[in-house]
């Protein structure tokens, strides 16, 4: 997309109330140790063809989103700004904003859901390519299931689905498209697509993605976690240079434990300095714990609790290594070898990059993952929840495994 290089600005709206999240902010919530909003703002801060993002937040969440753009360090947004009554009233904002940039405003903008994290360049692209020809265009995909018309919750029209499409965000515009439809109409719409639609503009599609999925349920962030740890092995998967053997299986597996006083502190069995220790039965080690259950999940044999559990006075004080060695064998045993581990430690304190290098060697000499490649990552909360109040440290692991050669 070299061609269209510094001609997009972003309106990223997260002003929404999530009033069908049972309590959970979907806004801030954690997915991967960073909050919702933040994966999209990273998709949009790396693009060259992005001039400058506006992120539209809630009144109590603007702390939050201007914690989130400090700790991403995204030098694009140019403003975190609370947002309106309706949801085209947030991008109206964000629009005016970035009419009074110093330059003037970009030719084009793309206005996206801060509850959407998935997206990627590739749709960005698509979306580009697409409102240059146009003038608007919206990420959709095809309707999948049979539609019922049903007022009332009686069936009055089953319409033809083949020319439906479900749309999504990023929705891009010419600058001046967007900027005249909001001057024109003040009804009430959906998406900002609608407001084009109502001044007699023309509104293409674009191929979204089905990974592209808005949160909007507490089932939606399930749903979320488990594209993310999906993608992570993934992307672990081509940095590594392993390429997925057929029959492959996946395991996620996630541990947490309150910090208490006294140290050292034990995580990937490697003894770190620092005034407190993890908490736990065993010695801890919540990273272990985690790439122990990814293992046993992956290979259909249960979960960490049901094999060790924390009644049983055998594992007060057990060296959590053999929880992995042991949990490769049993996988071994079920026709398994553990080919990959990419795991993410979840703490705001200590600081612990420098000593992920040995953790990694530590995993890899434990039995059983001897040519297992490893990938271990480390992020905080940003100060959100227990473990960014420094209450306690948690891991998330996932585990490929290939059929074992007979």
């Amino acid at each position: 997309m070299t061609e269209n290089k510094g001609r997009l600005g972003v309106v990223v709206v997260a002003a929404g109330r999530s009033s069908r999240m049972g309590g959970v902010d979907k806004q801030i919530a954690t997915l991967g140790g960073e909050t919702v909003i933040s994966h999209s703002l990273k998709v949009f801060e790396m693009l060259d063809e992005v001039t400058s993002i506006v992120l539209v937040m809630s009144v109590e969440n603007l702390d939050a989103g201007k914690a989130a753009v400090v700790a991403g360090e995204y030098s694009k947004v140019i403003g975190v700004v609370a947002g309106g009554e309706r949801r085209q009233d947030s991008v109206k904002i964000g629009l005016d904003i970035l009419s009074e940039q110093s330059g003037g405003p970009p030719e084009f903008v793309a206005v996206h859901d801060g509850a959407r994290p998935f997206i990627d360049p590739e749709i960005i692209e698509r979306g580009m390519a697409t409102a240059q020809k146009i003038g608007a265009a919206v990420a959709a995909v095809p309707i999948k299931d049979t539609i019922k018309i049903a007022p009332h919750r009686i069936v009055t029209e089953t319409p033809d689905r083949s020319g439906m499409w479900a749309v999504q965000t990023p929705q891009i515009f010419r600058f001046d498209v967007l900027r005249t439809a909001h001057e024109m109409t003040s009804e009430d719409v959906t998406d900002d697509a609608s407001l084009v639609e109502k001044v007699g503009g023309m509104v293409a599609v674009f191929d979204g993605s089905n990974d592209n999925i808005k949160i909007t349920t507490p089932e939606d962030l399930e749903l979320a976690a488990t594209i993310y740890s999906r993608r992570q092995v993934d992307e672990a998967l081509l940095e590594s240079g392993a390429v997925p053997v057929a029959g492959s299986r996946f395991g996620i597996g996630f541990d947490g434990h309150r910090l208490t006083e006294g140290g050292p502190l034990r995580l990937g069995g490697v003894d770190i300095e620092f005034d407190q220790h993890l908490d736990g039965h065993s010695d801890g080690d919540v990273l272990f714990h985690s790439i122990a259950s990814a293992i046993l999940g992956a290979a259909g044999l249960g979960d960490l609790g049901g094999r060790f559990p924390s009644t049983d006075k055998r594992y007060s004080g057990f060296d959590s290594s053999r929880f992995v060695a042991e949990s490769a064998r049993l996988a071994l045993d079920a026709g398994w070898l553990v080919s990959h581990v990419d795991a993410t430690i979840i703490a705001q304190y200590p600081r612990l990059s420098t000593v992920v290098p040995r953790m990694a060697v530590q995993i890899g000499s434990i039995d059983g993952l001897g040519d297992t490649s490893i990938n271990i990552k480390v992020t905080s909360t940003d100060h959100v929840g227990a473990i960014g109040a420094g209450e306690g440290i948690a891991a998330q692991a996932v585990a490929t495994l290939v059929p074992a050669r007979k």
